[in-house]
């Protein structure tokens, strides 16, 4: 697999492991906040952006999550009773 590079810089890392990504490297990349996954694979570090919601996402709890598959479980044997699936 060959990999095309198209713009390369040395940066210099932190003591503390602290880089910056050049603005050149990260222009239309990056979003306003910034959010980035790292990753390690082998000898390379590959950084890559997070898309971001600009809207609140609703977190279930764990027993909503058990009354929902509970009553989907229901609902799934009633459909098979009736030969719907």
């Amino acid at each position: 697999m060959q990999t095309t590079i198209y713009d390369e810089q040395i940066i210099l890392l932190q003591p503390r492991g602290v880089f910056t990504v050049p603005k050149r490297l990260r222009e239309g990349l990056f979003d306003n906040s910034g959010v980035a996954k790292i990753k390690r694979m082998g000898r390379k570090l590959v950084i890559e952006p997070v898309r971001t919601l600009s809207y609140p996402v609703r977190s279930y709890t764990d027993s909503e999550l058990d009354e929902f598959f509970e009553l989907d479980e229901k609902e799934t044997k009633k459909l098979k009773t009736k030969g719907l699936i």
